[in-house]
């Protein structure tokens, strides 16, 4: 079999379960559990003990939809839709796993849970089968293939499994109506076949308490409380991590023992799309807190009204230090983060026309030193002749003016820099309170805000002609998108939300 064959199988195996859901029956079997969490997923029924992590969806459409909106969201990254990705799919594998119509193709019930879990890195995949004969005449076809394969017997199940190329294998049985199946990548050493019998066999559920956290997470985000959800033991990974990498590498690895769990949630009803991620940092998280620089007081109610609005508060001098083990692992440095003398930014875009270049909107940053910043206005051609000096609230600063071509307001000192294009925007920006609970990051988007041929040139000057395109096409599919992390008390929250059309 050659490795480009092999390589689709497997795509095939793997992305043909991972979208696949058992419908919600009881569990049966000696592994099987009961619970109010194996009442509402039926496949957390076949969980062992201690996951290192785990995920799980009520519905096939719901385990669609969460992946489809997760694809849509940062797909546009890369110019590529859920749509793209179906029809890549199903012109590699003959099926679109991401429709219910592939899916019933499978053979797999599309109304039920799904559960994905490790005890290591390697997955297992438990779903319930709607038909088992077509489940295992298409196992039986892989034999005829030329695949190498072999079989074991536990708890009265055959497990078979089969080596595709090199270390790649997946093993897979059937049970009545369920289905186990488990990709190993060599990263787990289980000559024995233990994850199986730790999944199939009697099992206790300490893990309920790490998937309560994740529920908790869900409820927060919508009414309709549907779509993907579980949690990673970030340090139980951790740990492998360690064993496996490079005495260098293992300072860089300890920066990150302070998160305990990560718990996550993606919920969506097809037009509204909302996920959280949740990072427990314990008593790490206030030192992120108190490295937070509140932007500037009228700044959140300039960037309410602004079709794009980005702040980043975290100072980036903790940053670098909290990074600097990793930089020096792979023998660089963080002098990119601090060269410039910048330790937070922000911005807001109110409007702007490419034709002739205009707009309004705000730049404002907290600074370390100012000397690459006015390296910046000493460009500015014969700039003495069109500055004129300007207070704007507590603060001196200038105005420059050049007639039918440039208007702006800036302010420039030791630790403080801030620009304004648009009449009294400056004023507005430095008035007020400052925020005393500022997120770590936080980036909006109104689409409808801008005209698709501002996008294009925005994307354009970052990017280039192809993406600017392909993006502005996408983005118009959606009318708002919204990104924050926040601390609260001792969790980094990560939430996304968006709107389509």
């Amino acid at each position: 079999m050659t490795n480009s064959g092999a390589m689709r199988w497997v795509t095939f195996a793997m992305i043909s379960l991972v979208c696949a859901c058992p419908a919600p029956r009881p569990a049966s079997g000696p592994g099987s559990v009961q619970g109010p969490d194996v009442a509402e997923f039926a496949a957390l029924a076949w969980v062992p003990d201690r996951p290192t992590y785990l995920m799980t969806a009520h519905t096939v459409r719901e385990a669609q939809r969460s992946i489809d909106d997760v694809i849509d969201s940062f797909g546009m990254l890369v110019g590529a839709t859920a749509d793209d990705a179906g029809h890549g799919l199903e012109q590699l594998l003959s099926v679109d796993p991401l429709s219910e119509s592939g899916t019933t193709k499978l053979g797999i019930d599309p109304v039920g849970s799904i559960a994905m879990f490790s005890e290591g890195l390697d997955p297992t995949i438990v779903v319930r089968l709607a038909s088992p004969e077509t489940a295992t005449g298409f196992f039986e076809g892989v034999k005829t293939r030329g695949v190498r394969t072999q079989a074991i017997v536990i708890d009265g199940v055959e497990l078979v499994t089969a080596t595709i190329f090199g270390n790649v294998r997946v093993s897979w049985a059937v049970d009545h109506d369920w289905l186990w199946a488990h990709f190993s990548f060599g990263l787990d050493k289980d000559p024995d076949a233990q994850w199986f019998a730790h999944a199939h066999g009697r099992h206790a559920t300490a893990w309920t308490k790490s998937f309560g956290w994740a529920k908790d997470l869900r409820a927060k985000l919508a009414a309709k409380a549907s779509g993907l959800l579980g949690f990673f033991d970030t340090r139980a990974l951790l740990a492998i991590a360690r064993a496996h990498a490079p005495k260098d590498a293992i300072a860089c690895l300890d920066r990150f023992h302070p998160i305990g769990l990560a718990g996550f949630a993606i919920d969506g009803d097809g037009h509204h799309a909302a996920g959280r991620l949740a990072l427990e940092l314990g008593p790490a998280a206030h030192g992120i807190a108190s490295s937070l620089l509140p932007p500037p007081p009228g700044f959140a109610a300039i960037a309410a009204k602004a079709p794009i609005a980005v702040q980043w508060n975290l100072d980036v001098g903790a940053i670098a230090g909290f990074l600097a083990p990793c930089f020096t692992t792979f023998g660089g440095s963080t002098n990119f983060l601090t060269r410039f003398g910048i330790r937070t930014g922000r911005a807001a875009v109110l409007a702007f026309k490419p034709d002739d270049r205009s707009g309004s909107g705000v730049i404002a940053a907290d600074l370390a030193d100012r000397s690459f910043l006015a390296s910046q206005l000493d460009q500015i051609p014969h700039r003495s002749l069109v500055e004129s000096n300007h207070q704007y609230g507590a603060l001196a600063g200038h105005r420059i003016s050049i007639p039918f071509v440039i208007s702006l307001d800036y302010v420039l000192n030791d630790k403080l820099g801030l620009l304004a294009m648009g009449d009294g925007l400056m004023d507005k920006l430095v008035m007020g309170a400052p925020d005393p609970d500022p997120p770590v990051f936080a980036l909006d988007l109104i689409i409808p805000g801008l005209s698709p041929e501002a996008w294009k040139w925005l994307l354009r000057v970052a990017t280039n002609e192809w993406f600017a395109n392909r993006a502005t096409e996408h983005l118009y599919h959606w009318h708002d998108g919204h990104l924050r992390v926040t601390i609260d008390h001792e969790t980094l929250v990560i939430d996304a939300a968006g709107n389509r059309r």
